[in-house]
């Protein structure tokens, strides 16, 4: 199977759940609609684990699997806890990064990525950080780790190959989507923002995978 037959597949149904989603929050069933996110991004997982063992590789032993399955939990329980599902997005990152580390050690223009990426979380959130109280470490941790994955994945493309490029776009999308996510929490965001918000995260999720289709 590839990628373009499982997209066939996959994105489609992506799709169809995004609808759900927003149909069953309209009718404020709120339980229903976390269970079409979580639907939505368990695609994610499928395709990691099922382009993972087409390579003749155990998913369970794959820093990249486990990077997915916990940005499934994650979804979960952002909704019902915010704080402790973003310290759970915060263990998929550290999966995500052990894995893009892997694939190529980041060098000083990945260092000066992060350090960017960083800069404009400081710049984006510099009037909620002197409010944030006890809350201060885990805000200020969670973009370290976002801003790594999203340096490590955008300097792939030139340092192992243009095959990254759905990575690279990917960790853009993810870093993006968390930080309005981030944004909509602790200052509020129209309605109007939660769908490109969802778009912009499964996106995310489908761009990450992709290249586990391809080598």
């Amino acid at each position: 199977m590839s990628l373009a037959l499982y997209s066939a597949f996959a994105l489609p149904l992506w799709a169809a759940l995004f609808a759900l989603y927003f149909i069953l929050r309209r009718a404020g069933l709120m339980g229903e609609s976390l269970i079409a996110k979580c639907a939505g991004s368990f695609l994610a997982v499928a395709s990691a684990g099922l382009a993972l063992c087409l390579r003749g590789e155990n998913p369970l032993a794959q820093w990249a699997f486990w990077f997915f399955v916990l940005c499934t939990g994650a979804d979960a329980l952002l909704e019902i806890r915010f704080v402790p599902g973003m310290l759970l997005f915060g263990g998929a990152h550290v999966c995500l990064i052990v894995w893009l580390w892997g694939l190529a050690p980041a060098g000083w223009a990945g260092l000066a990525l992060w350090v960017l990426s960083y800069a404009c979380a400081a710049w984006l959130f510099r009037k909620e950080l002197p409010k944030l109280g006890k809350l201060t470490v885990p805000f200020c941790l969670y973009p370290a780790l976002l801003g790594a994955s999203l340096a490590l994945g955008l300097a792939l493309p030139f340092s192992a190959g243009e095959a990254y490029w759905p990575l690279a776009l990917g960790t853009l999308f993810f870093f993006v989507s968390d930080m309005m996510v981030a944004k909509s929490e602790l200052s509020g965001l129209p309605p109007v923002w939660q769908k490109p918000i969802m778009v912009l995260y499964w996106a995310a999720l489908y761009l990450i995978s992709a290249p586990l289709w391809i080598h």
